[in-house]
C-alpha cells in the first residue's frame, strides 16, 4: 500500500531479536538504570558514540548530591559578590584562601563527574564489545 504524501513518516523503528541471555542483560540495565527497555538501548546506543554520559543508578545519585555541592558554591559566591557590591568586602588579598578553597571544591566535582562519566561509558562500551581505539590503546599502554 503507498504512503499518501499527506500522512507523516513515523519514527525510525529497530526490532531485534535476542538471545536469553541477552534479554537477562537488558532486563538488568533496565533495573539498573531504572528505564524503560528503549531508552536504555538509545542510550546504549548513544554511549557507544560517544554521544553523551552513560550513569549507573548510583552515579546518577552522586551526580544530584554533587549538583547540591555546585549550588552551595554558587551561593557562596552570589553573597562575595553581593558584599562587594555593597562596599563591605575586604580586600582581594585576605580572600585568597576563600577563592583557592571553592577552586578546589568545583576542581573536585569536576574531576568526580569526569571520572564517573568516562570511565562507565567506557565500561559500557567495552562490555557491548564496542571499545574505542584510544580505549583499546590506552589499555595496552597501561
Amino acid at each position: 500500500m503507498a504512503r499518501s504524501a499527506s500522512v507523516p513518516r513515523r519514527k525510525p523503528r529497530l526490532r531485534t531479536e535476542l538471545s536469553e541471555a541477552d534479554e537477562q542483560r537488558l532486563q538488568e540495565a533496565v533495573a539498573l538504570f531504572g528505564l524503560p527497555k528503549a531508552e536504555v538501548v538509545r542510550r546504549l546506543i548513544r554511549a557507544s558514540v560517544q554521544a553523551g554520559p552513560a550513569l549507573s543508578a548510583d552515579n546518577t545519585r552522586a551526580v544530584v548530591e554533587l549538583a547540591q555541592q555546585v549550588r552551595m558554591v554558587g551561593r557562596n559566591l552570589s553573597q562575595v559578590l553581593r558584599a562587594i557590591h555593597r562596599g563591605q568586602a575586604v580586600r582581594i588579598e585576605d580572600t585568597e584562601p576563600v577563592w583557592r578553597g571553592l577552586h578546589e571544591v568545583v576542581a573536585a566535582i569536576n574531576d568526580e563527574l569526569t571520572e564517573m562519566t568516562v570511565a562507565y561509558g567506557s565500561k559500557l562500551r567495552r562490555h557491548a564489545g564496542l571499545a574505542l581505539r584510544a580505549e583499546i590503546s590506552g589499555e595496552d599502554a597501561g
